[in-house]
């Protein structure tokens, strides 16, 4: 299994161009020793934990190889451009967000979510510990801090506001200030007075000593999805359906796994991402601190009980669920009106994506020893 860089020619493409592409939807190759190589491809060009849990736990633990594949991966920066590549056919699936992928559909563009990874909104609002600001209310003349003006930080701030019936225009004011140790320094500075960031990115900053109190988010975002797989209506209605099973059910097996072993799961990770060790090598600080991460990530996804017997099969998207991450869509003005859910989502796969060894699975993470 490699893992390379993608050229985006193909999501630089004019927009007719990657609709009516032809292609089988994965170009498959069939290696020596007989397995099927597919592209996977990913919305960071960076690794973090979507990538340890779904790319390098399956690859190292041997599920990828168990169902036949040979899986490379690539990356694009963000959904839009990921998106763009599966439609073109360079690609048999990727990561994208569901209000992402609903947005590309509307504009044409022939992609479908098939199955959940991240079903509880990552996005909240952090405040530092004793502030002023104790509720949603509190924010009207304040200043929060996204990410950038072009990201789902600030799509979601919109969003959060006017569900409280604040208006994001006239009401607050809303700036650009990065993420990490950046985001805190303006926090720090009085240059905002909240910030607007993901799970993961709060655990950083928490790692290093930053505190927050997090306003509730409105019930729009109560079990809302965010990202999940999606490939392109050709290869979910063609010959390459079966690999989609093949690639998601190991996929799945590795987030079940890195839910149940995070620390195994952050060893798998630097084996197939020595640069995830960053600048000081591999120290003990460092894992500790991914571990940290992963969990952070892993608390948004599905399932997030502690008794995996009781875990509902991976993948599943109710109606309710998707017409909520329709809502937001609309909302953020990403489309412009709530899509058929049957012209977005196919959950015909999930039955057969969940039809492999689940105990096995769970005696592997608990068995599985650090440094192994």
């Amino acid at each position: 299994m490699t893992r390379r860089p993608l050229a985006l020619a193909a999501a630089l493409s004019a927009l007719a161009l990657v609709t009516s592409a032809c292609g089988g939807g994965s170009n498959t190759t069939t290696t020596a020793d007989g397995l099927t190589s597919v592209t996977y491809v990913t919305t960071a060009t960076v690794p973090g934990s979507t990538q340890i849990a779904l790319y390098a736990v399956p690859k190292q633990m041997g599920y990828f190889k168990d169902e036949g594949l040979n899986v490379d991966l690539k990356t694009a920066n963000g959904s839009s451009a990921a998106l763009q590549v599966i439609a073109a056919g360079d690609a048999l699936a990727t990561n994208a967000e569901v209000a992402s992928t609903m947005a590309a559909a509307e504009q044409g563009v022939q992609v479908k979510t098939f199955g959940s990874i991240n079903t509880s909104f990552p996005w909240k609002i952090g405040i530092p510990t004793g502030s002023s600001i104790a509720s949603p209310a509190d924010l009207k003349g304040k200043k929060i801090g996204v990410i950038s003006l072009a990201s789902g930080s600030n799509l979601f701030t919109r969003s959060f506001l006017n569900e409280n019936g604040i208006d994001p225009d006239k009401d607050v004011k809303i700036l650009p200030v990065g993420q990490g140790q950046q985001a805190k320094a303006a926090l720090d500075s009085g240059q905002v007075d909240a910030i607007a960031l993901y799970a993961e990115l709060f655990a950083q900053l928490e790692q290093t000593g930053s505190t927050f109190t997090y306003l509730d988010n409105p019930a729009l975002f109560d079990a809302m999805p965010s990202i999940a797989f999606t490939a392109s209506s050709r290869t979910l209605g063609g010959k390459d359906r079966e690999l989609l099973v093949k690639y998601a059910r190991a996929a799945y097996k590795g987030l079940m796994f890195a839910r149940l072993n995070p620390d195994a799961a952050i060893d798998m990770g630097l084996k197939t991402f020595p640069e995830l060790a960053g600048s000081n090598g591999d120290t003990p600080e460092r894992r500790k601190e991914l571990v940290t991460l992963l969990k952070a990530w892993m608390s948004t996804s599905t399932p997030q009980t502690d008794d995996p017997s009781s875990w509902p099969a991976w993948g599943e998207l109710t109606d309710a669920q998707l017409k909520k991450a329709a809502e937001y869509a609309v909302s953020t003005g990403q489309v412009k009106k709530e899509p058929n859910i049957t012209d977005v989502f196919d959950g015909s796969l999930i039955k057969d994506i969940n039809d492999f060894d689940h105990d096995a699975v769970i005696k592997a993470a608990q068995e599985r020893k650090t440094g192994s």
